[in-house]
């Protein structure tokens, strides 16, 4: 039953460990402060009507104890007035504790009619709130509210026990390895091919002593002969990657594929790329006149088919005049100089065929063989020939002349017979003879061969070649011995004159 009188209770909250007993004393009113029962390890202090009470256990200090039971009561109550007080356990450690309980006797002064938590109350009057697991540094209150009945002190003690936790702490890591190889998809069989690795630790944790190692495929060296490479990654921590090159070059054309390893004691990634080798390949064909005669036009025409698979590129035809022929005219762009005809693509596809042609005039004789080259960027030169047999025609010029027309007679005359050879081949066994009348009789004869005379026939051995544009001269001397109108006639043969050259000098003797 509430008291109507002004009749106050001071109640005073001592916490003390002893035995790990929170003591909480309640006094009625009186002149001045009774003294309360305390723990020898508490400390108290009294705001603004609240009294609070903090015990550090086991030790009584706060930075060597486990846990700090705090309460916190009103200074004064009514008999008969419903009061709150708290209480709050904090654990001062950084690691967990189970089994947290929190008991406080009940005294027989105070109806406790709620709690939060709910309390487990036994028939001695003891309260007791389990807790449990108290993580490191954190607090949990139990609020109380109950009915002050009747005046004078009383006294609550509060015990904590717990369980220590003994946690060992450690982060489970699960590094991954992962290697990632990149090269081009094409290439030719003469370019650089650039490879890239990158290894990396995509998963968590370090990986320690990583290494890089690619086999290049048979047929794939680096520029200072190397068939493997190896590299060393070092250590990689979670994310981290790290990334290496090399350079191979194909000797052969056709499908690879390489591959690469990356590994770490138990740990292995590994990647492989797969890269075509292409080559443009050149083929030539050059078809001609077969013969022509001298002062003619001969006509070349020149194919080239890439039979490859890559295009070629950079593409040049060259055709060289032998000597003999002289340049006339180039189809599809040729460019003569310097005694060649040059001709250019850009690109030449596989499959394709690029077509040119030459025409010359033929000034010799005799076989030539006209010569053409292709060559492209990565392609092997190629080159074909062609034959032409110059026919050239002899035309022989047959000239006689006398030097003292008219001849009185006992006077001598000479006659001068030149064989000039007008065509572009040779002629051979040249064969001069001379027919002498009788007004003149012979007295010598020479020149380009020997003659003879006999009966007033004078035979020159034959001259065995003359060569285009070549003379060949011999002389008769004779003696005028009667008057009369003279004839002086040269007949000439060779193996190319189908028939006999005659030509004759008129003289007049007096």
């Amino acid at each position: 039953m509430k008291q109507k009188t002004a009749a106050m209770f001071r109640a005073v909250l001592g916490a003390a460990f002893l035995a790990g007993c929170a003591c909480i004393e309640a006094a009625g009113p009186a002149p001045a402060p009774r003294p309360v029962a305390t723990g020898s390890y508490s400390t108290i202090a009294t705001a603004n009507g609240v009294t609070t009470v903090q015990t550090p256990m086991p030790t009584g200090e706060v930075t060597s104890s486990v846990v700090l039971l705090e309460t916190k009561t009103p200074a004064e109550v009514y008999v008969g007035a419903a009061i709150d007080y708290e209480m709050k356990v904090t654990n001062l450690t950084d690691s967990a504790l189970d089994e947290v309980v929190l008991t406080a006797q009940i005294p027989e002064s105070f109806e406790l009619s709620a709690s939060a938590p709910r309390a487990q109350i036994n028939a001695a009057r003891q309260a007791k709130w389990e807790l449990g697991q108290l993580p490191g540094r954190q607090s949990r209150s139990v609020r109380v509210r109950g009915v002050p009945t009747k005046g004078g002190p009383f006294v609550s003690c509060a015990r904590v026990t717990y369980s220590p936790v003994c946690c060992i702490a450690f982060v489970a890591v699960e590094p991954k390895l992962a290697l990632q190889k990149t090269m081009p998809s094409d290439v030719l069989v003469c370019d650089d091919i650039p490879i890239r690795l990158v290894v990396a630790n995509t998963g968590t944790g370090t990986i320690q002593n990583v290494k890089v190692v690619d086999t290049l495929p048979d047929g794939w060296a680096t520029a200072d002969g190397r068939t493997q490479v190896a590299f060393d990654a070092g250590s990689l921590a979670a994310g981290q990657s790290r990334t290496m090159s090399l350079v191979a070059k194909a000797t052969r054309t056709g499908t690879f594929t390489n591959k690469a390893v990356a590994f770490a004691g138990s740990f292995r990634a590994e990647d492989t790329a797969i890269v075509k080798v292409h080559r443009p390949v050149l083929g030539i064909t050059k078809t001609g006149t077969k013969s022509q005669f001298s002062g003619r036009d001969v006509v070349y025409n020149i194919e080239v088919t890439n039979k490859g698979d890559a295009p070629a590129t950079n593409l040049v035809v060259e055709d060289i005049l032998p000597e003999g022929v002289t340049f006339a005219a180039a189809s599809n762009g040729g460019v003569f100089a310097q005694g060649r005809v040059r001709w250019t693509a850009a690109s030449l596809a596989p499959g394709a065929t690029f077509a040119v042609g030459v025409t010359g005039r033929a000034v010799g004789h005799g076989r030539i063989t006209n010569r053409a080259t292709a060559m492209a960027t990565c392609a092997e030169a190629v080159s074909a020939a062609s034959t032409t047999d110059m026919i050239g025609k002899a035309a022989i010029l047959l000239e006689v002349v006398d030097e003292a027309d008219p001849l009185s007679v006992g006077d001598t005359e000479t006659y001068t017979v030149t064989a000039t050879n007008q065509g572009t081949a040779p002629d051979t066994n040249i064969k001069i003879v001379c027919t002498i009348e009788d007004n003149e009789v012979f007295l010598s004869a020479g020149g380009a061969s020997v003659g003879t005379c006999v009966d007033g026939v004078v035979t020159f051995e034959p001259v065995a070649s003359l060569a285009p544009k070549a003379k060949a001269v011999w002389q008769v001397k004779v003696k005028g011995v009667k008057e009369g109108d003279v004839r002086f006639a040269v007949q000439l043969t060779t193996d190319e004159l189908k028939r006999p050259v005659k030509e004759t000098e008129a003289t007049q003797v007096y």
